[in-house]
């Protein structure tokens, strides 16, 4: 990951434990365009996002409703000073989450068509 990655408007960070979905959320995103920062965890993204000095225009988060980290990093980044404007777009596989929590702007169910993710990484994006 270098610095000069978030001069671009349409870096985006992936959280998904899984390799090869993070892998192929990944390559999919930046077929499409995107600078792709990812990690594995919630707790490494907020590291990456403490040392960044610009925020991604989204953060697309693997997200467990029963994860307590999932739960803290939504909370921290929701507290953090200054607020950060980096919408989190949430996916699950999940059956008990059937709408966005707070401190997300949108919840996706897996699997999810590629088209529908792209829209909605689109949509959700923040503008520079």
């Amino acid at each position: 990951m270098t610095v000069d990655a978030l001069d671009n408007p349409s870096t985006v960070l992936v959280v998904e434990g899984y390799d090869d979905l993070r892998e192929a959320l990944v390559a999919l995103l930046v077929l499409e365009g995107y600078t792709v920062l990812s990690v594995a965890t919630a707790m490494q993204a907020m590291e990456v996002l403490a040392r960044l000095p610009r925020h991604p225009c989204l953060v697309l988060l693997s997200l467990m409703l029963r994860s307590p980290e999932d739960q803290t990093f939504l909370s921290r980044l929701r507290s953090m000073e200054p607020a950060p404007r980096v919408p989190v777009l949430a996916l699950t596989a999940d059956p008990d989450l059937q709408a966005p929590l707070p401190g997300t702007v949108g919840l996706l169910g897996k699997p999810v068509r590629t088209e529908v993710l792209l829209a909605a990484v689109e949509r959700y994006r923040a503008r520079p």
